[in-house]
């Protein structure tokens, strides 16, 4: 009798985690019926890095959604250069009030990676979230994928007039378009709380992703200073931002700082200030300072005025590989126990 009932756990367990897989996006129900489970994904970033696309569901400050972004697949796998494909953006927050804030067609692969794009001008222009005066600090915007019909360029679509809501069925059908073959969503904090005319807004899960931090490398050119400015110039930088492993750049020149001689390691970083040698030629010294930064997200809010590194898609088809490989193997194990 135990093992019957861990046999049937098991094979329930599987079909639990299959449904999971297939449910993860902050995209209403309504707009992902043609979502394709492990086929081509669309990337979207505003770090004009698509192939790094932000995750589904990723909370943004309203300025880092400012620009019109940039789209990428998600999967390399069966790409091909003739399929042609338009994308749109509509705020779904309020699902008897939604609103095209973007249309435009013809995006292709041009071997760019997965990079896809177009030369075709935006049949809607990008209009950024809270451009239409919408509140709230959930309010939710998907990104849609359809597959031009035939592999034909369109130059036009049927969209809705300024003051229309957005109807998913009638935008299709009189485009001509079958359902989104794909989508991502996102959260932007607008301040305040949507209004939906007294329904209820689109619910969201209650973990969200959130951009991280953009990384930097910098490296300060090397400049030449006159004796008069060494002295100011020599004070010691603070290495609070250097990485562990390069504390020994951390050495900033001081005020009796020594010539590098031969027998310096090559990665040492010396300042020369004090009267160069006579060997030495030219007038002036010179200060070569190497500031090293690398800092990764803590998964913390990014300010507004910075347009943040998003969240990246984490290998879409990586993720995928591993999440139905449990699940086939949840299956098999189901079925074998049976």
């Amino acid at each position: 009798m135990v093992i019957l009932h861990l046999r049937h756990a098991i094979f329930i367990a599987a079909l639990i985690t299959l449904t999971a897989a297939q449910d993860e996006t902050i995209v209403p129900d309504d707009l992902q019926s043609g979502f394709r489970p492990g086929g081509d994904e669309v990337q979207v970033s505003f770090t004009s890095d698509a192939v790094n696309g932000f995750k589904d569901g990723t909370v943004f400050e309203k300025d880092a959604v400012a620009e019109e972004p940039t789209f990428a697949l998600g999967d390399s796998s069966g790409i091909s250069p003739s399929t042609l494909y338009t994308i749109i953006m509509v705020d779904t927050t309020c699902p008897n009030s939604r609103k095209l804030h973007y249309a435009r067609a013809n995006f292709k692969n041009n071997f760019e990676i997965t990079n896809i794009n177009t030369s075709s001008p935006a049949l809607l222009d990008y209009i950024a979230p809270g451009s239409f005066d919408e509140k709230g600090d959930d309010r939710q915007y998907s990104f849609l994928m359809y597959m031009n019909p035939g592999r034909k360029e369109i130059t036009n679509l049927q969209l809705p007039g300024d003051n229309e809501a957005f109807d998913i069925k009638q935008f299709q059908d009189g485009n001509g378009l079958g359902d989104a073959m794909a989508g991502v969503g996102m959260v932007v904090k607008l301040g305040g709380s949507a209004d939906c005319a007294g329904d209820n807004a689109e619910t969201l899960p209650s973990s969200l992703p959130t951009p991280r931090p953009a990384r930097s490398t910098g490296v300060a050119a090397s400049r030449t200073v006159s004796p008069e400015d060494a002295t100011a110039s020599a004070t010691p930088t603070d290495d609070t931002n250097l990485p562990e492993d390069a504390g020994s750049l951390s050495s900033a020149a001081t005020a009796t700082p020594t010539p590098a001689s031969s027998s310096d390691p090559p990665n040492s970083v010396v300042s020369s200030l004090s009267n160069p040698p006579p060997s030495a030629v030219g007038p002036s010294n010179t200060v070569s300072t190497i500031i090293l930064s690398s800092t990764d997200g803590t998964g913390s809010s990014t300010a507004a005025t910075t347009v943040a590194e998003q969240t990246a898609n984490a290998a879409p088809e990586t993720i995928c590989c591993q999440r139905w490989g449990m699940v086939s193997f949840l299956v098999i194990l189901g079925l074998m126990s049976w």
